[in-house]
């Protein structure tokens, strides 16, 4: 059975999805590869599965489809069934495949009218054809495990995300990180790999900074670990935080060897439901993608091939010592609320009309109450800059800082106000939210996307939307 091109060989498994329809496997939606570690002569695998019958399916998408399994060394075996059930085959492998690490190729058959119409759907936006974007059809024929003949667990498809048994993931892992970042950014993206290398520093795992070197927009000079970077990549795993569409230029950047012979992860924030289209592409580097909330897991992994895997910031944040309203001349007695975002993040989306609005129309302008704004990275974006001040200038008590301020500086700011406000119409997952929280502050939050994973009416004060 002769490997599709468009699935390039890597560890771990692309090409499966996880549902709440049968939560102990995975589905395929055409064509999945599952690349196992060295099997010391293992050669014989049992690969288990589940046909599940999906009700309510519309025209096109009747029966049940065919799978089709096989290797490299192994003769391919179809498998076929009509009834709900349970369903196994037997896969024997060469002995040179099997001690290189085995690749098994999963191919879905029958399925690509039901295809085809999911694609219109969700292409178009024509209603009627928004139903088949579930592809029913797909999900009803799955995988659950896959097993040597002695019984002994390779793969496991009830583990979201990561389908290798702990056993065999413990004899193929590689300890280490190198976190690949713009480690000297004051952007959202550098403050999460620095979050990244704090954590893994405080877990006693190695961690090696490295500098990406793909142009960025914000401003530098965080030397937090910019000191400690060598330019080499010593550890066998590499996390890059980065956007999507600069995955493409890494290897332009950097040179295929930083990428190659590791495990390539893709650390990426995305702050609304749906994943686009056109950043599909942006997966072929990884192995696995990572994200700082279920929110943004959510909307990427139904357009991954790859595994995506939620993995929250580590949050670390010191109390200022010193007169931190003197150093950013606000007044001494009022209360006073603090909002900050970065211009780069869209201002429509971190939304600070709302903030003022809310101030002006509780009448706290008209007390000894005080909301400080802080907006950094504005270069470029000089209008919105502009429009911000003129709303501000026509109420009281409202005062701006718009120059970026170096990480101390900011947690100084933090903690020399009484609380937090951010009225974000969406959050992929609010780092200055979680971190006013961290320091004791009183944090006022929209109850919508990542931060109503974490802030709640318990321990905040989420704001209906």
């Amino acid at each position: 059975m002769n490997p599709p091109d468009k699935l390039e060989a890597r560890p771990g498994h692309a090409g499966f999805f996880f549902d709440d329809f049968e939560a102990n496997s995975a589905w395929i939606r055409e064509e999945a590869c599952l690349r196992l570690p060295p099997l010391k002569g293992k050669q014989q695998l049992v690969i288990k599965g589940l046909a599940k019958q999906m009700p309510q399916l519309g025209l096109g998408e009747q029966g049940f489809p065919a799978l089709v399994v096989g290797a490299a060394g192994s003769e391919a075996a179809r498998i076929v069934t009509k009834l709900d059930g349970a369903w196994e085959t037997t896969l024997k492998i060469g002995a040179k495949e099997a001690a290189a690490g085995a690749e098994i190729r999963f191919i879905l058959e029958g399925v690509g009218l039901a295809n085809s119409l999911a694609w219109l759907g969700r292409t178009t936006g024509a209603k009627f054809l928004q139903r088949f974007r579930l592809q029913g059809k797909n999900r009803q024929l799955r995988v659950s495990r896959v097993e040597t003949a002695a019984g002994e667990l390779v793969c496991d498809f009830s583990i979201r995300g990561s389908t290798l048994a702990p056993g065999f993931m413990n004899t193929a892992a590689k300890p280490g990180l190198n976190v690949v970042g713009w480690l000297d950014a004051e952007l959202g993206l550098g403050e999460s790999a620095r979050c990244m290398l704090r954590a893994a520093r405080a877990a006693g795992l190695p961690a090696e900074p490295v500098q990406l070197q793909i142009p960025c927009r914000a401003a530098g000079g965080n030397t937090e670990f910019t000191a400690s970077t060598t330019g080499r990549a010593p550890e066998g795993t590499n996390v890059f935080h980065i956007d999507p569409p600069a995955a493409p230029e890494i290897d332009k950047r950097h040179g295929e060897a930083l990428r190659k012979g590791r495990r390539n992860i893709g650390y990426w924030a995305w702050e609304l439901g749906e994943f686009p289209d056109a950043w599909v592409r942006a997966f072929e580097p990884f192995d696995e993608i990572w994200c700082p909330s279920e929110f943004v897991r959510e909307a990427i992994a139904m357009k991954s091939p790859i595994p995506v895997l939620t993995m929250p910031h580590a949050i670390t944040v010191n109390t200022a010592q010193g007169d931190g309203r003197a150093h950013f001349k606000l007044p001494q007695g009022p209360f006073l609320f603090l909002f900050s975002y970065d211009l780069n993040s869209y201002n429509s989306r971190k939304n600070p009309q709302a903030v003022i609005k809310a101030f002006e129309l509780a009448g706290l302008s008209e007390t000894e109450a005080g909301l400080v704004i802080k907006v950094h990275n504005t270069q470029g974006h000089e209008a919105e800059l502009e429009a911000l001040k003129e709303q501000a200038a026509k109420i009281a008590g409202i005062r701006l800082i718009t120059h970026t301020l170096p990480r101390v500086e900011q947690e100084w700011l933090m903690s020399s106000c009484d609380s937090f406000v951010s009225l974000h119409r969406a959050e992929g997952f609010g780092l200055a939210v979680a971190e006013a929280m961290a320091l004791g502050k009183p944090v006022i939050a929209t109850d919508w996307s990542a931060t109503a994973e974490y802030l709640g009416g318990h321990n905040g004060c989420p704001v209906r939307f």
